[in-house]
This record gives C-alpha cells, sequence and structure tokens, in this order.
C-alpha cells in the first residue's frame, strides 16, 4: 500500500476543469505566443525610437516595475506611478499584454470598451496614451510608449515585468522537478508564487481579451502550486502540505488532482481516514457539480488507501 501511494505519477494540470479548456482555446485566438516575452522572432525585435530614427543616442529610461499579477500597479523609484482613470488602466493592461510589440489602436479599443466602443474611441485612446506616456517617466518620452503607423508599444525590459518574472521562474522550477532537484524545485516554485499579490490584473475592468488573460493567468498559478506541493511532498513535507492544499480544494473543489495530492499527504500522514473523507468530498462535489464519478487516478489512490 505505501508502494502505491509513495508512486504517483504526476497527475495531468486539469484533470476535468472546464474553465482552463475554455482559457487555452480563447487564448490562442488573441495571443500568438504562450509567455508574454516569447514572441516570434519578427515581434521580437524592438522599432527603433525616435531619437534612434534621427541618428541621435537610444534613451535609457529610468526603471520601471510594471505588476499585473494582483492590482495593476506601475513602481518607479520606490513611488506608486498614477495611472489614472479605469478605462486608462485597462489600456495599459492591454499594452502589456503585448509588451514590446505594436498595438493596433483598434485592438486597444476593443480591449478598453469591447464590442461597443464610442464614436470618439481612437481619441481616447490618444489621450490615454498621452496621459500614460507622461507618467511613465517623462524624461523616456517616445522610448517608453510610442505612437507608431501601426498602433502603440509599450516598452518594458523583462525584469521590469512580474509576470516575465513569474514565467522564468516557473521554467526553472520545472527543469530542476523533471531533473529530480526537488529543493530547487520547491524553491523556485515559492518564489514565483509569492510573486502574486491577489488575483491577476485585479480591479481592471475585463472585456474578452483581458478576462481570457486572467483566466489563463489564474490557471498557471493553480498548476505552479500543484507543481510546488509535488516538490514538497517529494521532500517528505506532508505535514506542513496538508492546509494549504485543503486550502486550494476548497477554491477549486472539482480539480482532481488537488484531491489526490490531499489524500496522498494525508495518508503519508498516518491518517488515511482523513485520506478517505477527502476522496468521499470529492466524489460528492464531482457527482454533485458535472454528475461525474471521480477518474481513474483518484480511485486508485482510494484502493490504495482502502489496502
Amino acid at each position: 500500500m505505501d508502494a502505491a501511494i509513495g508512486g504517483i505519477h504526476k497527475e495531468p494540470r486539469v484533470s476535468r476543469g472546464i474553465a482552463s479548456g475554455i482559457a487555452h482555446t480563447a487564448w490562442t485566438v488573441w495571443f500568438s505566443g504562450s509567455s508574454l516575452f516569447k514572441t516570434c522572432p519578427s515581434e521580437r525585435v524592438r522599432p527603433a525610437s525616435r531619437s534612434q530614427q534621427k541618428g541621435g543616442p537610444a534613451v535609457e529610461f529610468p526603471r520601471v516595475e510594471f505588476k499585473v499579477l494582483g492590482p495593476l500597479e506601475a513602481v518607479s523609484g520606490g513611488r506608486v506611478l498614477p495611472l489614472g482613470g479605469p478605462k486608462q488602466r485597462t489600456l495599459l493592461a492591454a499594452l502589456l499584454l503585448h509588451v514590446n510589440t505594436t498595438v493596433s489602436g483598434d485592438r486597444l479599443c476593443d480591449a478598453v470598451w469591447g464590442a461597443t466602443p464610442p464614436a470618439s474611441a481612437q481619441a481616447n485612446v490618444r489621450s490615454y496614451a498621452a496621459a500614460l506616456r507622461r507618467v511613465l517617466n517623462p524624461d523616456a518620452g517616445e522610448d517608453r510608449l510610442s505612437l507608431g503607423h501601426g498602433g502603440y508599444q509599450l516598452r518594458a525590459r523583462p525584469d521590469e515585468v512580474d509576470l516575465h518574472r513569474f514565467e522564468e521562474l516557473v521554467e526553472r522550477g520545472r527543469s530542476a522537478l523533471a531533473g529530480g532537484a526537488h529543493p530547487a524545485a520547491a524553491g523556485h516554485f515559492r518564489e514565483a508564487l509569492d510573486l502574486w499579490r491577489g488575483g491577476a490584473f485585479e480591479g481592471v475592468a475585463h472585456h474578452d481579451a483581458l478576462h481570457i488573460e486572467v483566466a489563463r493567468l489564474d490557471e498557471a498559478r493553480l498548476a505552479v502550486f500543484e507543481d510546488y506541493a509535488e516538490a514538497r511532498l517529494a521532500l517528505g513535507d506532508s505535514r506542513e502540505m496538508v492546509g494549504p492544499l485543503r486550502e486550494q480544494v476548497a477554491r477549486y473543489p472539482l480539480r482532481e488532482s488537488l484531491w489526490g495530492k490531499l489524500m496522498t499527504a494525508q495518508y503519508r500522514c498516518h491518517r488515511p481516514g482523513d485520506a478517505l473523507q477527502s476522496y468521499a468530498l470529492a466524489r460528492t462535489a464531482l457527482r454533485d457539480e458535472l454528475g461525474l464519478e471521480p477518474g481513474a487516478e483518484l480511485r486508485r489512490l482510494h484502493r490504495a488507501v482502502l489496502g
């Protein structure tokens, strides 16, 4: 029985999660790549700034930290910058989703107003962009936020955007996990999760495009937590993980892979009764909400606990 519990294979990211499948499909419609900074080669090159086009030196703009893993913030010199009203903040969010690439005015209108933009939408976008340019390091001018023939472009270094740091840490963690380096993996995953200050783009109005990205990021955060739990369980930290896993199954009661990790942690803490109770709760949630029985992996764990 111990061997059966200890030999859990890595579970799929979502066993029966409906939202993640929708998010993945829609994500491919709106975005061309799976990572904020991993765009196609033609998008990766930054257009020359106006000063460079005129033969002058490039402006090295002051550092701004763009935070999207929680309430949208821009911080420079330890000061939170005033980003304006709701629509201006939504515009910044849309530009950050395509940082270092040009975004058309039409696409920005869709992001800000959805399917019903006002007649003045393009003019309003120009006004919001000008206001953001004044806020985001005035000395940088168009080198930070530029208006070109194809649309608008927000420029940022990779380490200025918390989403990029999150993705980089996750990549390191998964590489370490695949190589069996569980302490390093757990450290990278913990650091990545600690970047979150709330829900992604919290407080920003959600139209279709932004809603899709929020769903994708919520799924990514949960998947990283599962990887973190896997690394901690491999290190023997079962007792420490019971509480966090209980919190997550309370939020996501239809995610079988979370229930499986909770059952594993409980069993390894010599609490088989709690593991059986968790299985019963998972089964009830799945039957009541989806009309389904638990999947094969969760049933296997249940049999292993029963002995």
